[in-house]
């Protein structure tokens, strides 16, 4: 251990949700000024006392843990097309690669072919409920029968619900700290037909610990997010990192039970004007065992669910009233008149080329 730098923590606040929205003006204003400090540093915070509430998120961890369980035929019924116009379904560990800053056809391919495979299988699934008017580009959620998995499709209503109550109540608040007057504004750009956002459920693989320190493989690259805002659940398992900017480094999210994490995601940075941070975070060893010595220890598995607000997909991504100065940030590069389905189909694309098989048994 002599000259090993430990890296501590990083430091993100918790925010009690009841506070910002029961609380007494006073304490909503400190509580609302603390929001948009820990978003303009490190893009994130701890949300504690959400209305999703603990026994709900117990409950889509225990039928996370039950559809990753399945043998992998019984997963490939609803297998995931990697066409970015259709993003749906399941994809196997190693078939996947997250980057950040990439486009050139020829250095993605590069990566997908040679990079370390990303030991995550994920599971996308959207609105559940059917588009409420005739709608060309509506995206049905892959789900398996009823008599293979029975009770999956019941239960990603009531999830889907509890989200997006909790989305657009945050998106409020938003408005409130960028002094809107239409305090629905961000609310309002989510289709009322059809909501745009969807639920990652992740699976982080039990893998050797060499494997990760070796390069060989990663539980997940470097990445921002795609849309406005990323509700973040995590297991206790730990390994979630948050890039420091000003120290160089990215710094161990610790799990705290209870909370949710809100995280900044692409949208959100530019819509802001750069005001607000995209964090930059990655999935790797758990903190309390990057400095001991594993040798040839196994990473146990690790799951996570993020929910991915995501306005309707012909809003064009531009600052909003009153973000006319330019901010800090500027994680990715804007063109003036792209659109959020453009900018989401885009990043997918990326992400969702097919690998080739023969590293995925890597």
């Amino acid at each position: 251990m002599v000259g090993i730098e430990i890296v501590e923590p990083a430091e993100i606040p918790v925010i009690d949700f009841q506070t910002l929205s029961v609380g007494t003006l006073q304490e909503r204003k400190a509580a609302l000024k603390q929001l948009d400090d820990a978003f303009q540093s490190a893009g994130l915070i701890h949300l504690s006392n959400h209305i999703i509430g603990q026994d709900l998120v117990e409950e889509a961890f225990a039928w996370s843990k039950r559809f990753f369980d399945l043998p992998d035929d019984v997963k490939g019924l609803v297998r995931h097309p990697h066409d970015a116009s259709d993003h749906r379904g399941w994809a196997a560990a190693g078939t996947t690669v997250s980057s950040q800053g990439v486009w050139d056809q020829e250095d993605i391919e590069r990566i997908h072919k040679t990079g370390p495979v990303e030991r995550r299988e994920n599971f996308e699934t959207g609105d559940p409920y059917p588009s409420k008017v005739p709608n060309p580009n509506f995206i049905p959620n892959r789900i398996l029968p009823e008599e293979i998995f029975p009770g999956f499709e019941a239960f990603t209503k009531r999830w889907w619900d509890a989200c997006v109550e909790q989305e657009l109540q945050l998106l409020r608040y938003l408005c409130e700290i960028l002094d809107i007057p239409d305090k629905d504004l961000l609310g309002k750009q989510q289709n009322p037909h059809f909501n745009r956002s969807a639920t990652g459920w992740n699976h982080y693989l039990s893998v050797p610990a060499r494997s990760l320190t070796s390069g060989q493989s990663t539980r997940l690259n470097a990445h921002t997010d795609y849309g406005q805002l990323t509700l973040l659940f995590q297991d206790t398992t730990g390994g979630l990192e948050v890039e420091d900017e000003e120290a160089g480094i990215f710094r161990p999210v610790l799990p705290r039970p209870g909370t949710v994490i809100i995280q900044i995601a692409d949208m959100l940075e530019r819509q802001s004007n750069g005001r607000w941070k995209s964090a930059l975070h990655r999935v790797t060893t758990p903190h309390h065992l990057k400095h001991s010595d594993v040798g040839d220890g196994v990473l146990v598995e690790r799951y996570s669910i993020g929910f991915f607000i995501q306005p309707d997909f012909d809003l064009v991504i531009k600052p909003l009233p009153g973000c006319e100065a330019k901010g800090r940030w500027s994680s990715l590069e804007w063109e003036d008149e792209i659109t959020a389905g453009e900018w989401l189909t885009r990043r997918v694309a990326l992400e969702y080329q097919h690998k080739e098989s023969s590293k995925s048994a890597a």
